[in-house]
């Protein structure tokens, strides 16, 4: 009996965790970044998904370690499952800015020399 009950919540577990790192539609990306921030340590880069004031609308949001902020809107959200990329057009000369979501970590430039991680802070 305890084996049984053993193997269920292990199951659970798997199943609930499985959900929690799936990026299946719009909707779970927005859910997930809501209130969350990634930093690098290394370039003082904070980036956030978010409300901007200043444009009355949702996009991706820069700090850099000087406190300059930099914004970024029509941000097109490709969900994969397991990760999911985020671009969108700065609101300052129109160039593009995204990075590949992962649970608790997100890349800028995947696959691309350079390319820089920056992990879940809050």
């Amino acid at each position: 009996m305890k084996k049984i009950v053993l193997i269920y919540a292990l199951l659970a577990f798997s199943i609930s965790e499985s959900k929690a790192q799936s990026f299946n539609n719009e909707g779970q990306v927005v859910s997930f970044m809501e209130g969350k921030e990634f930093k690098n340590s290394g370039n003082g880069l904070v980036i956030e998904y978010g409300y901007i004031s200043s444009v009355n609308t949702y996009g991706i949001k820069v700090k850099n370690k000087r406190g300059d902020k930099f914004h970024f809107i029509n941000v097109k959200i490709d969900c994969y499952g397991s990760f999911a990329d985020l671009y969108g057009m700065s609101t300052k000369n129109g160039s593009n800015f995204g990075f590949r979501l992962y649970r608790n970590k997100l890349i800028v430039g995947k696959g691309e020399p350079g390319e820089s991680t920056y992990y879940l802070s809050r």
